[in-house]
């Protein structure tokens, strides 16, 4: 078989590039939010389905804390304008 030659080209063989950093932006977010709770190596081990559902569990619970944060202020006027008074002689 003289002058043959391999037509067959991997083209998705692996991860891309870009996958690999989604991967590892998904771990550092698990691992960096949950305050220790999960460790690099589970949530790197961790099947995927279960990885997108405690960092959609993180997203959401960040963002009912930071909802009731805002509520607490609009009610409670603590974190509002400070209101400056002038020391020494008027």
């Amino acid at each position: 078989m003289k002058g043959w030659q391999c037509q067959w080209v991997w083209t998705s063989f692996g991860r891309t590039p870009e996958y690999k950093v989604v991967v590892h932006q998904e771990v550092f977010a698990l691992c960096y939010n949950s305050n220790g709770g999960i460790t690099h190596a589970d949530a790197y081990h961790m099947p995927i389905w279960m990885r997108h559902f405690y960092l959609k569990q993180l997203t959401d619970n960040k963002q009912s804390e930071i909802r009731r944060q805002e509520e607490a202020v609009k009610k409670d006027g603590s974190l509002g304008p400070t209101r400056r008074v002038k020391a020494g002689p008027q």
